[in-house]
């Protein structure tokens, strides 16, 4: 299981969340529907900015947009989306609307992760803040989330577990493991 978030309140009346692993979350307005389990299809609508580090010298730097999506489609927790994304939203609730702010670690860390802008032009953006972020070591990605809807997969095999099992599972798990292995052996001799 995964400790609950800290949270903090700015002077302004804000309340700014944060999990262990660094993420940051501010919801905007608290949604009524189901929260997400890992398996389902999530659909959201999103706006995706970089915020660069401030530099000395230099004004403060502002959100930049690189991408918006009004209906994207997600297989929750499959490796397929930025973790950073992912994490943010298994909180969330249907009809809720949450500021992510995501540390680099927990953002586009490796290629194929999404979301991704569909066109060259927002390609291109994407990689020229990410390769700024790499220059100026720090920033964040930041990601206005809207959850639209929560779906169950129907032909999902049950591989995404939100709970761990417990002991007696665990036992009657391992107890069959073995017990095919020596079948296996006492077959072979």
């Amino acid at each position: 299981s995964t400790a609950p978030p800290t949270s903090t309140s700015t002077p302004s009346g804000v309340t700014l969340f944060k999990t262990k692993s660094g993420l940051q979350y501010i919801d905007l307005v608290e949604g009524t529907g189901p929260s997400p389990q890992y398996g389902n299809f999530v659909t959201i609508s999103y706006k995706a900015y970089i915020k660069l580090p401030d530099v000395s010298g230099k004004p403060p730097s502002k959100l930049d947009e690189f991408d918006s999506d009004e209906g994207y489609l997600i297989k929750h927790g499959n490796g397929r989306t930025i973790p950073g994304l992912d994490e943010g939203l298994h909180t969330m609730r249907v009809g809720g609307i949450r500021r992510i702010i995501i540390p680099p670690k927990l953002g586009y860390v490796t290629s194929g992760l999404g979301p991704i802008p569909v066109g060259p032009y927002g390609r291109w953006k994407l990689n020229r803040l990410l390769d700024r972020m790499v220059e100026l070591k720090g920033g964040n990605v930041v990601m206005d989330v809207v959850m639209r809807g929560v779906a169950e997969d129907e032909a999902d095999q049950g591989y995404y577990e939100d709970e761990s099992l417990t002991p007696e599972e665990f036992d009657i798990l391992r107890g069959n493991i073995e017990g095919s292995q020596q079948r296996a052996r006492a077959a072979k001799q």
